[in-house]
């Protein structure tokens, strides 16, 4: 992670979860302290880049002790091979993939958002009611 400006990236190996045998991609993590609710993720293969999820940083916090999240993106913990890895499944109504990494880099990764900002402490890094307040009619 750099930090420059307080965005926060991280790149973990991840499997795309495919038959016969998972494929490799990469997992770039994007923190903004200034949106300190959601955290984007980049997947990118054979030098391209994928697709991009942005999603409520509390999914991955929470995925990585039980099953958490409905609908579009969900997050679970599993014992994979020889392995714990942290499951995600992400789909768009049309298409959808799971892709898993390892329990220890997500867990060093959630230990580095939470302590950029603290869980409770959101709002100190992010105004809700002013945004709200911009997209309500006066």
């Amino acid at each position: 992670m750099d930090g420059i400006d307080g965005i926060e990236h991280r790149v973990l190996p991840l499997r795309l979860e495919a038959s016969p045998a998972p494929v490799p991609v990469h997992g770039v993590f994007t923190y903004r302290c200034d949106r300190p609710y959601e955290l984007a993720l980049d997947f990118q293969g054979a030098g391209m880049h994928l697709a991009r999820w942005v999603f409520s940083r509390d999914l991955l916090l929470d995925g990585e002790t039980c099953a958490t999240g409905q609908g579009d993106i969900q997050v679970w913990p599993r014992w994979h091979g020889s392995e714990p890895r942290v499951f995600l499944a992400f789909s768009n109504g049309e298409q959808s993939c799971v892709v898993s990494a390892r329990a220890k880099d997500v867990r060093a990764l959630g230990r580095r958002l939470v302590g950029l900002v603290p869980r409770g402490e959101e709002q100190r890094h992010y105004d809700l009611d002013a945004e709200l307040s911009t997209l309500l009619p006066r």
